[in-house]
């Protein structure tokens, strides 16, 4: 085997050796950034309580109350948003009727939406100031007149903005899809669940090691270095010339000659509807609050 040039190695295949090299500073900085996140700090100052947990509707017991405060402090820190639990065990109705002047008629359905958008704004709840980001789940186990029993999401700030309808009936379907039977366990999945959708982590892009795409590319590079190595062992026997006649090409006189222009016209449609978007159930509170949010019932 001949003895490779290393100098002309190294410079034929430069550009891969400087991918790899960009994708291990990549690297570096995910890993830091996984170790160690992003941390918000709060700004509100307006906000008149420092509790999270509001158990009205007495399903917790007291080790469950401080398990999901501590969760909920480390989810705040990692999204930037108030997050707050509020459980029911009464009637909404003559509550939300008082808002009917200002709201318009209000299906029981939405009475749980009346008190979210109002306990957020009345006790001025958000991250970087009042009314700022957050997100409310208020979950009432009392059956209305209707026979269902109604919880309510209710989102402000960048979580409004984040949320579309869609990703607010998955975390609510997700989350309280065992309420009855672990309350618990059902309000740790609503908090997990929106870190999880309002950051982004833990898809399967979560899921992925930080060095695999380092590792792929390596692969890759080294197993197109090697094809190439192979292929060039061999000296080159076969020139341009090689077939031709005299060892001199004859071209024969060609001309493209327009004849004329054919235009077809295609009318492309565009989607206005904006789906996949944020600002899901985007509404006004009678407190002159913008909220976006999304109801559950059982």
């Amino acid at each position: 085997m001949a003895d490779i040039d290393w100098k002309k190695f190294f410079s034929y295949f430069k550009f891969y050796f400087l991918l790899i090299a960009i994708l291990a500073v990549l690297l570096a900085a995910l890993t830091a950034w996984k170790k160690g996140g992003t941390q918000a700090v709060r700004a509100n100052e307006e906000c008149d309580t420092t509790e999270r947990v509001f158990d009205y509707g007495e399903v917790l017991t007291g080790e469950e109350e401080e398990a999901l405060r501590r969760l909920i402090s480390q989810r705040e820190a990692e999204t930037g948003c108030d997050i707050v639990l509020v459980t029911l065990n009464e009637s909404l109705e003559d509550y939300a009727k008082e808002y009917e002047d200002q709201l318009g008629p209000l299906s029981p359905y939405e009475y749980t939406m009346v008190y979210a958008d109002n306990f957020y704004d009345e006790h001025g709840f958000g991250y970087n100031k009042k009314w700022g980001d957050g997100v409310v789940l208020v979950d009432n186990w009392y059956r209305e007149s209707d026979g269902r029993v109604y919880s309510w999401l209710s989102t402000c700030g960048k979580a409004e903005d984040r949320f579309s309808s869609a990703m607010i009936d998955s975390l609510l379907n997700e989350a309280l899809r065992d309420v009855e039977e672990d309350p618990y366990g059902a309000y740790e999945k609503y908090v997990d669940l929106f870190s999880k959708m309002m950051t982004g982590k833990g898809g399967l892009a979560g899921k992925i090691p930080v060095y695999a795409p380092l590792l792929a590319a390596a692969i890759a590079a080294a197993a197109y270095i090697g094809l190439n190595l192979s292929s060039n062992k061999g000296e080159k026997t076969v020139t341009a010339n090689t077939y031709v006649a005299g060892n001199a090409p004859r071209m024969k006189r060609k001309e493209d000659i327009f004849l004329h222009k054919t235009v077809t016209r295609r009318h492309i449609e565009r989607n206005s509807g904006g789906s996949g978007g944020g600002g899901g159930g985007h509404h006004t509170s009678s407190g002159g609050v913008s909220h976006g949010g999304g109801g559950h019932s059982r």
